[in-house]
């Protein structure tokens, strides 16, 4: 009689056992990159849409952090501009704590460009995701302190216009996922920045030269 049972199939059985294990842990890897991508997709879709309707700054900034980044399952996130002397990284928008009641910000703060992680960043332009800021001296706690921190710069033309921060009371909490997007959607939004400021500014331009104008005549 033959019996079916751990150990008593012939060598190379559990060979091909641990392959059909391996083939399903990969077919679920690629239903879950799967799901990210279509998450991914989704979300800057809707960001790309969005950002048609918006003619400021602020539109622009605050549609970002309560409507986009709050897509993305995160607890907190607060959206930094750097001031036209360049000295200075300004809060500009947020969603969670920091922005408790409509687009209001909860003691806003500023911090000096290379100060802090997210000062780091404006002034190198590159990324940081930081697992546990308990072992980073960089850290400056804001509102709460938390474990996890991640922060984009938004950059036109290789010049940084401002940072998207994130923290999360978890430690180790973001992933490469979360960073491919906040890449993506801070892109979008320095183009939409850049945009807006030429806009203003030759929208200036064009009443500076109509008083020119009115005072000749």
């Amino acid at each position: 009689v033959r019996r079916r049972g751990i150990g008593v199939s012939p060598l190379g059985c559990g060979d091909r056992g641990g392959t059909g294990w391996l083939d399903i842990t990969a077919q679920k890897r690629i239903e879950q990159q799967a799901v990210r991508s279509e998450t991914t997709n989704r979300i800057i879709s809707y960001f790309a849409t969005s950002l048609l309707q918006q003619n400021t700054e602020e539109e622009i900034l605050w549609d970002l952090a309560k409507n986009c980044v709050s897509r993305l399952g995160f607890v907190d996130c607060v959206i930094y501009l750097i001031n036209p002397e360049r000295t200075l990284l300004l809060q500009k928008a947020a969603f969670g704590p920091k922005s408790p009641i409509g687009h209001e910000l909860l003691n806003p703060i500023a911090i000096p460009i290379g100060k802090g992680i997210v000062g780091c960043v404006a002034a190198t332009g590159r990324y940081e995701v930081v697992s546990d800021t308990r072992r980073d001296d960089r850290y400056i706690v804001d509102d709460i302190e938390r474990l996890s921190e991640i922060a984009v710069p938004i950059i036109s033309n290789g010049q940084v216009l401002g940072v998207i921060d994130s923290e999360h009371p978890e430690r180790g909490f973001f992933t490469q996922h979360h960073l491919e997007i906040l890449a993506s959607i801070a892109n979008l939004c320095a183009n939409k920045l850049v945009r807006v400021r030429a806009e203003i500014e030759l929208h200036s331009l064009n009443q500076s030269l109509e008083r020119r104008i009115a005072q000749r005549t």
